[in-house]
């Protein structure tokens, strides 16, 4: 069950279906792949929910679909029956629960304050969905959540948008988000597949916020380095010097011995490596794992950086948590 978590974190906003016509099942989620979000939360606020499930399951075999707004075990088995992979409630309903625990269906029960954390908890269940997310105070809530549920990942689901998608997705205990703003029912009825596919991929580019941090520049030696930095000096950039480097400003870093990268290499800030590693993976692209540095305990902590294995135009590439 552990590796379906690892999917709803890889691919990081769940779109969340209201689907009315479940013809319409199979184009949304084409559009939602071509997205490059291959994943799909249909809610049981329609009669043709269920499906809806199937048509987008037989339509994309490899996309996450699961059932949304599961508000008691009849719906559940409903929902599991025509296919889902997992279970979200918009509230704690202990029935629901229990019943995808004895089942072995991953679920996520809507939560919005410490009791019903607690409640879940108790359950055994750890990944939960904050619902109403930004009325319930954000990502700033979650933070505070962080403080006495360390164990726990959250997916907040209601006003996440592509504005603030970034602000959810540093956060380290969020899971994924949660949202219907690149499927809003009148692009789905108008079938409006191309508009989705873009507001789809704007998401996606906004949730990673990949941004260049600094370069570096390989010398073969201190003393070369060091001569390098002299050059950035006429510039006005002070040199700060460390252990195997030297940095003329923040934006250049000096390398006192040729470090990776034929020419060097490229720090490459972003929200979530693990998340970017995934969606950097289909385009041939690997991290070198004995590079990896961690935010906290080795192999049980986010990543904080890693290379990626190809050079870019010459340049090694980094990874770096935001």
């Amino acid at each position: 069950m552990a590796d379906i978590y690892d999917t709803f974190r890889d691919i990081g906003i769940i779109p969340v279906v209201a689907i009315e016509d479940a013809s319409k099942a199979a184009d949304l989620a084409h559009a939602l792949v071509k997205g490059g979000l291959p994943a799909s939360e249909v809610t049981f606020r329609t009669a043709c929910a269920a499906e809806a499930i199937e048509a987008m399951i037989k339509a994309e075999p490899n996309m996450l679909v699961g059932a949304g707004t599961v508000l008691n075990v009849e719906q559940a088995e409903r929902a599991v029956k025509a296919g889902a992979k997992f279970i979200v409630s918009p509230g704690y309903n202990p029935d629901v629960v229990d019943w995808c625990i004895k089942n072995n269906i991953p679920t996520m029960p809507g939560i919005s304050n410490p009791s019903e954390i607690t409640a879940c908890i108790n359950k055994g269940v750890t990944h939960l969905k904050l619902f109403p997310a930004e009325r319930k105070g954000g990502y700033k809530i979650i933070d505070d959540f962080g403080g006495p549920f360390p164990q726990c990942t959250f997916m907040p689901t209601g006003g996440v948008t592509t504005e603030n998608v970034g602000e959810y997705a540093k956060r380290k205990n969020i899971l994924c988000m949660g949202g219907t703003w690149m499927v809003k029912k009148p692009l789905i009825e108008g079938e409006k597949w191309d508009e989705i596919t873009q507001i789809c991929k704007d998401a996606v580019k906004a949730m990673h916020n990949f941004h260049i941090d600094h370069m570096g520049i390989n010398a073969k030696n201190e003393e070369e380095a060091k001569e390098i930095a002299k050059q950035f000096e006429l510039f006005g950039f002070a040199s700060k010097f460390g252990n195997s480097s030297i940095f003329a400003s923040e934006q250049v870093e000096i390398m006192k011995q040729n470090g990776r990268g034929t020419c060097g290499h490229i720090s490459m800030v972003c929200n979530n490596v693990e998340r970017a590693l995934a969606f950097l993976k289909p385009y041939g692209f690997s991290p070198v794992m004995e590079t990896a540095k961690w935010m906290g305990k080795e192999n049980a902590s986010p990543l904080k950086v890693v290379y990626l294995d190809k050079e870019v135009g010459g340049f090694a590439i980094h990874l770096k948590r935001a």
